[in-house]
């Protein structure tokens, strides 16, 4: 029998891996000569991600990819189709509002999860939509008579983080969860492969992994989006500095 565990909607990946800009392959003449185009956004997803996934519906959005965080810099300049905006602490109605009036593209809010249930979460559902979230997330240990409530009082989807194989998948769904977000770690695929046997075409959000090698065996699995975690400010910043340090000499 299933035993509920309590844990945090935030992912504990990194993906560092697959935000790391290709080097310039031309060749010396030109690259003297040619002025190089910067992209419009400086995080860049996989392109395996459109090109692979089919989506899931977000009001009047396609989202194939979700960008996991609450750093307005990170997501002003990544080319993510949505947010998703949980952390380990109580739901804010200050972040929400903050982060769906900045992002100009669907924001998730986190409202539950092991410690926030019930009344507050129920609360924080109405906030959110009134606020204009795109959909709103509770996290594995969230009871489903709490799912329940929160789905009678909200039009826009409910998403369930589930993180271990074996969940029972059709009582979720019965209590109103909409969408799936997978973030099991190595046995991701497994538990994405569970709820398509027990709920054929229903959609699911999977976290990625660390490569995209990783990306496209959920894909494969039968995720319809990825969700990344970005590398954090101070990550950028450590390859940054380490350039300039290289390049001290140059001003001496």
């Amino acid at each position: 029998m299933y035993q509920p565990i309590l844990d945090t909607m935030e992912a504990s990946i990194n993906f560092i891996s697959i935000w790391e800009s290709e080097p310039m392959s031309l060749p010396w003449l030109k690259r003297i000569f040619t002025k190089p185009k910067l992209p419009a956004k400086k995080l860049i997803t996989p392109q395996v991600i459109g090109r692979s996934c089919s989506g899931i519906q977000l009001g009047n959005s396609v989202v194939k990819s979700v960008i996991f965080s609450t750093d307005m810099a990170l997501i002003e300049n990544n080319d993510a189709d949505a947010v998703l905006a949980v952390y380990p602490f109580a739901p804010s109605p200050k972040i929400m509002k903050s982060l769906i009036d900045f992002a100009e593209k669907p924001v998730i809010c986190g409202v539950g999860g092991g410690l926030t249930q019930g009344k507050v979460s129920l609360e924080m559902a109405i906030v959110a939509e009134n606020y204009g979230a795109a959909a709103i997330i509770v996290n594995q240990p969230f009871k489903n008579r709490h799912i329940e409530l929160i789905k009678k009082k909200i039009k826009i989807p409910v998403i369930s983080s589930i993180s271990v194989a074996g969940f029972p998948f059709k009582e979720r769904a019965n209590a109103g969860v909409d969408i799936f977000h997978v973030t099991g770690g190595a046995n991701t695929s497994k538990i994405i492969e569970q709820i398509q046997s027990a709920l054929p075409s229903y959609p699911i959000v999977s976290t990625g992994g660390k490569t995209v090698e990783s990306i496209q065996t959920s894909i494969k699995s039968g995720a319809n989006a990825i969700v990344l975690s970005p590398p954090s400010s101070g990550e950028l910043f450590k390859s940054i500095m380490n350039q300039y340090r290289r390049g001290i000499n140059y001003f001496r």
